[in-house]
């Protein structure tokens, strides 16, 4: 997968990113070990990426740690994605975690990924952490944001999200449609 600084990411164009992803999950198909079912996570920048991963209809399930410039669409070259505008790409799982307090991606910002994602009729999770901010998950160079605590509920909720989705003795999902019970 491409890897830059952020501050370089302006100068990658949004095809060679998706054609990384594409690449990688072909190769993850490809290898025996593979069970057939791929997920996708990633923190930050990596968040984004790991969104455009979920846009692939192979990608079963994605978690997103506080992904960056979704709202802006300003990943890559020219700074003019279509991540958000291709979110009914999505088909697999997807969770989406912030901070309340998180200044990459404002409220007007999650608010618009989450309407986004909802109107997609995405299946998806989402959970802001009260009083977190940008990368409160990273343990090095966070500048006094990380929470341990908080990082081991966020980890559990992707261990939950890929032990559910990617293995294959708990098979797939039936696909119909869900009754919602009227329960007290």
């Amino acid at each position: 997968m491409a890897i830059c600084a952020h501050h370089l990411c302006p100068s990658q164009k949004l095809a060679a990113y998706d054609e990384d992803a594409e690449l990688s999950i072909t190769t993850l198909l490809d290898l025996s070990t593979c069970n057939g079912r791929i997920g996708a996570t990633g923190m930050c920048l990596g968040g984004h990426l790991a969104y455009r991963c979920a846009l692939d209809p192979r990608v079963a399930a994605t978690v997103c740690y506080f992904a960056t410039d979704i709202h802006s669409h300003s990943l890559g070259e020219g700074m003019r994605d279509d991540s958000l505008e291709r979110a009914g790409d999505i088909k697999g799982e997807l969770v989406m975690i912030f901070g309340k307090k998180d200044n990459h991606v404002p409220p007007a910002g999650r608010d618009l990924i989450r309407q986004t994602l909802h109107e997609a009729g995405v299946v998806f999770s989402w959970y802001e952490v009260a009083w977190a901010q940008h990368a409160f998950i990273r343990d090095e160079l966070s500048k006094g944001r990380y929470d341990p605590a908080v990082s081991k509920i966020c980890f559990e909720m992707l261990l939950e999200l890929f032990g559910r989705t990617l293995k294959v003795d708990l098979g797939g999902r039936s696909g119909g449609p869900m009754v919602v019970e009227d329960v007290c």
